[in-house]
């Protein structure tokens, strides 16, 4: 019973620590800032586009709406330099400020937030020209709607009252067009105004709902994708972690494989059982997180694991070696089993498969379990 309660404790604290780690496992910061920089890229991409589109609109509407009366009262000249020449001039601005921001040295989320809010300018500067058309709100409505894939509260935050702000002062302090109809010249179009208003402040708490969903959606991804490549009794990296983490350090031509296998484990599973069984591998992997780290120690199978060290420092990972076998021996509360560990290690040569490089090692320890309890070099079998 007495054993049982230990192990179970000892089951309860690796669980614990697992899902603990599951719960800081960040989504991976590289993809993200990548998917971030392209989108940033094709955020300018549209915000030149829109600054385009409406110029070409307006020689459009210079000669269509010329010809509807209540539209354009003013004289060809006066139009051109109010709704083509100023609007063009300050979209191209800050079209210009989005492209230097886009490409400068500043931080990935100061750049974003430029672009986002050039975008934001160019939309408050097409709205203000155009007061005969209120559905022009919904331009801001889409400078706020594209900083979501950005997946930063601040960043929509202060896009969004940038627009929140913009409108209204916007309506109430510039007077772009003394001959045109006001979008407050009267009651009903007052209270659309203000309906849009809260269309914009509804469009921004969509926004950061979205975001926090979305954020919901990858933290549980990389949770799911943690769970896949972690051993789920030890807690420590598996075999599908093994493979990629072998790939890389043979991509780079060095760095040191560690196998080791356990002395001594069967006649504790024989003698004491699985459940005793279980705990000691437990608590071996605790040791090779307390030794090795977190991110080198992986479980190969069994009572077999695995330590990828990507440092060639053979003296050093010598003597790592060493303390876990003489933590191993430390342990007594597996009466009267006692365990202990072999290792062989071998070290990565440029042009070494993944294949080769652990079946290296593992004959390093063949030879060493034959020794029993020793740590026996791939390198120094082979000379």
């Amino acid at each position: 019973m007495k054993g049982t309660k230990k192990y179970m404790k000892t089951r309860e604290r690796a669980w614990t620590q697992g899902k603990r780690r599951m719960r800081m496992h960040p989504v991976n910061g590289q993809q993200w800032n990548t998917v971030n920089e392209k989108w940033m890229r094709l955020h300018w991409g549209m915000t030149t586009s829109l600054a385009l589109a409406a110029a070409l609109l307006e020689l459009i509407m210079a000669f269509a709406l010329n010809r509807i009366e209540g539209f354009v009262n003013s004289d060809p000249t006066r139009y051109m330099i109010k709704y083509l020449l100023i609007p063009v001039l300050l979209n191209s601005i800050l079209v210009l400020a989005g492209m230097l921001a886009a490409n400068s040295r500043l931080k990935g989320q100061i750049r974003q937030l430029l672009v986002s809010l050039c975008m934001a300018g160019v939309c408050l500067v097409l709205y203000g020209v155009h007061s005969l058309f209120p559905a022009l709100i919904l331009l801001p409505v889409v400078a706020i709607m594209l900083t979501i894939s950005y997946g930063d509260y601040r960043l929509t935050s202060i896009t969004a009252a940038v627009c929140l702000l913009g409108v209204p002062v916007v309506d109430l302090v510039v007077v772009w067009d003394s001959t045109q109809r006001h979008r407050l010249e009267n009651i009903e179009n007052r209270i659309n105004w203000l309906l849009g208003l809260v269309l914009l402040l509804g469009c921004y708490l969509l926004s950061l709902a979205s975001i926090y969903y979305e954020r919901e959606r990858i933290r549980e991804a990389a949770r799911r994708e943690c769970e896949l490549r972690r051993d789920s009794l030890t807690g420590l990296l598996n075999r599908t972690a093994l493979d990629d983490r072998l790939g890389q350090l043979c991509a780079g031509g060095q760095g040191v494989v560690v196998m080791m296998d356990l002395d001594g484990f069967k006649q504790l599973n024989d003698t004491l059982g699985h459940l005793q069984g279980d705990a000691c591998l437990q608590m071996v992997a605790g040791i090779l997180r307390s030794y090795a780290g977190e991110n080198t120690a992986f479980r190969y199978g069994g009572d077999e694991f695995c330590m990828v060290f990507h440092a060639p420092e053979p003296g050093q990972i010598l003597r790592t070696c060493e303390r876990i076998r003489k933590s191993l021996e430390g342990i007594h509360l597996f009466s009267p089993c006692q365990v202990g560990a072999s290792f062989g290690m071998a070290e990565c040569r440029p042009g070494m498969s993944p294949e080769q490089l652990l079946k290296n090692a593992d004959s390093a320890l063949y030879q060493a379990k034959e020794e029993r309890g020793c740590i026996r070099r791939w390198e120094q079998m082979a000379t």
